[in-house]
């Protein structure tokens, strides 16, 4: 997997997450990015607005998180 990022942040009084700089880079996220964002179990997804109607369902897109957490020994 030599697309993966892996890192970790912080949730901020306001709650608030920030996304880590390379992370924003590697997938080109600027000021007013949209998400959909899926939350199941204790894990939360973020997919970009853009491309989420076009790629995966919501369903896929916990079904893909799945297999990578798994893949990274989180799961």
């Amino acid at each position: 997997m030599p697309d993966l990022i892996v890192d970790t942040t912080r949730l901020s009084e306001k709650g608030q997450v920030v996304i880590p700089k390379e992370v924003r880079a590697k997938l080109g996220l600027g000021y007013g990015s949209k998400f959909l964002i899926v939350a199941t179990g204790d894990s939360i997804v973020l997919q970009r607005v853009e491309f989420a109607s076009e790629r995966l369902k919501a369903k896929d897109i916990i079904e893909k998180a799945r297999i990578i957490v798994q893949r990274l020994g989180f799961g």
